[in-house]
């Protein structure tokens, strides 16, 4: 997994972070808008995409999700594929099909 620290956009001054990366375990890109911690340190969750396996599959398609947020550097899209060709997406992982298995089965009660 690889992960950037981005500093948001002035118009976005109730942002706190901008989190972005590979995902190779969800073969996806993400992208996490953190707001400012309350009182008790508990950080606000604004949007999160990427939660799903192959929900976000070009760092283009991340890039674009993320324009309207952060300051991004110019190599941001260059770095991103390089992580994600440095970690590829691997189902013989045991990981990896544990995690299928998990997202495969029906979430509450079993009947």
């Amino acid at each position: 997994m690889s992960r950037y620290s981005l500093k948001p956009l002035p118009e976005h001054a109730d942002l706190f972070e901008v989190a972005l990366g590979w995902d190779a375990g969800f073969g996806t890109y993400f992208l996490t808008l953190f707001g400012a911690p309350d009182q008790d340190r508990e950080t606000d969750i604004r949007l999160w995409r990427g939660t799903r396996p192959r929900e976000i599959a070009t760092a283009a398609a991340l890039i674009a999700l993320a324009t309207p947020y952060a300051e991004l550097p110019d190599d941001l899209a260059r770095r991103l594929e390089i992580d994600r060709l440095a970690r590829p997406i691997n189902p013989d992982r045991p990981a990896s099909g544990l995690l299928q298995q998990l997202l495969a089965r029906p979430f509450g009660p079993s009947s």
